[in-house]
């Protein structure tokens, strides 16, 4: 009876490893690996679209908002040399870039969220004149 018990609970664990291998991370970069299904060690085209289709797919289910689905990444976006081919230097590389690229709009629409000059007469400091 102990056997049977320990033999159901190793397969829900095995079987809960395998459904969280194929979910992916709902925001943020993704790993080479988890675009490189061949481990050829280069993403084909199909390889990231079907990875970008899975992404949203698992968005839509999950009931998230597709606010900047227009925004992610393409194929030709990230294989800078049009070989067909995505390394993962080329992958770090666009990654690095569109990172830099959000804290940078970030860091500009903070500075001009700034106490700016306001109307005449009525900006930052004029204080009460009672």
């Amino acid at each position: 009876m102990k056997a049977l018990k320990l033999l159901t609970i190793s397969f829900c664990v095995l079987g809960a490893t395998i459904l969280a291998a194929d979910i992916l991370p709902a925001r943020g970069p993704l790993q080479f690996s988890t675009y490189d299904k061949d481990n050829n060690g280069v993403i084909t085209s199909k390889e990231f679209d079907a990875i970008k289709v899975q992404r949203i797919n698992q968005k839509v289910e999950s009931g998230k908002l597709m606010r900047n689905v227009n925004n992610s990444a393409n194929f030709s976006d990230i294989d800078v040399n049009n070989d067909g081919k995505v390394t993962p230097l080329e992958l770090t590389t666009y990654q690095e870039k569109r990172y830099a690229d959000k804290l940078n709009q970030r860091n500009t629409n903070k500075k001009s969220m700034g106490q700016g000059q306001g109307q005449k007469g009525q900006g930052q400091g004029q204080g009460n004149k009672w």
